[in-house]
Parts: C-alpha cells; structure tokens; sequence
C-alpha cells in the first residue's frame, strides 16, 4: 500500500454543490472571515507550512516467510522421501544378497552331490541294482549305420 499522492491547492478540483468554487477560494474566504487576535503572529512571522505525505506503508514479511518455511518443509519432505526409499533399497539388496548366497550354497550342495553319483563305482553299483550285468566283450557302436561292430574290426 502506498500513500495517495499529494495534489497543490490550486490543483483541487471544485467542491461538489458550489459551482465553480474551489477549495483555495473558499479557504481564501473562511481566512477572511476569521479575525486574526492580536497575539497571533501573522502570515508573514508564522513559518510556512507544508502538506506532508503519509508515510509508505512497510511491505508485511509474513509472505515472505510463509514462502521459506514452505520450501524449507518441502525440502525437508524430499529429503525423508529419497532417504526412506535408499533405505527400503538397501533391505531389498541386503535381502537380494542373502538369496543369492543361499543359492550359491545349494548350487555347490547340488554339484557335489551330482560328482558324487557320477563316480565310476557308484555307477557300476547303481546298474547292478537295476539288474545289468557287466559284457566280457568290448564292443562299439558305429553311429552313421546304428550297427554293432566286433572289437578288431575298425
């Protein structure tokens, strides 16, 4: 808000009701009309006096705070947001790691386990339960007619 600016006296327009009356003519007239006391100094001892503007209004701050606390809660709200999803990623990787450790050991749990029945022994013991029996004789196959080939004969 700022103060109206000050117009002259002469500047005044006209008061409402009394045609072509100014307010400098009419104050000329109520000046007239008084009688001036003796005591009183006259115009010309009296030091002039002047019309002073209101003075301006000083701009409020609250606007200007509400806008820093609103940004510095906002800042804040970022902040606790991007913090809590780091952290609800870190138990994700943290959860994520301890899965692939245990699939790690079940992995090498599974291949000792396959080495171990693949054993020429534990092999010949399997077949054996099966029923198989081992040949006296060697024999090949030959894989372009399917035939069985006796040894020694290439």
């Amino acid at each position: 808000m700022s103060a109206a600016p000050l117009r002259r006296v002469q500047d005044a327009p006209s008061r409402p009701g009394v045609p072509g009356q100014t307010r400098s003519s009419a104050a000329a007239r109520a000046a007239t009309a008084r009688t001036a006391p003796a005591s009183r100094p006259t115009s010309d001892q009296r030091p002039r006096l002047r019309a002073v503007g209101a003075p301006e209004q000083a701009r409020s701050l609250a606007p200007f705070a509400w806008a820093c606390i609103l940004i510095i809660l906002s800042a804040l709200a970022a902040v606790l947001l991007l913090n809590t999803s780091m952290a609800k990623g870190a138990y994700e990787r943290r959860d994520l790691k301890i899965e692939i450790a245990s699939l790690h050991q079940e992995r090498s749990a599974l291949v000792t386990a396959l080495e171990a029945n693949s054993a020429p022994n534990l092999l010949a013991d399997a077949a054996t339960d099966l029923g198989m029996r081992p040949h006296d004789t060697l024999r090949s196959v030959s894989l372009e007619t399917g035939a069985v080939l006796e040894p020694g004969a290439g």
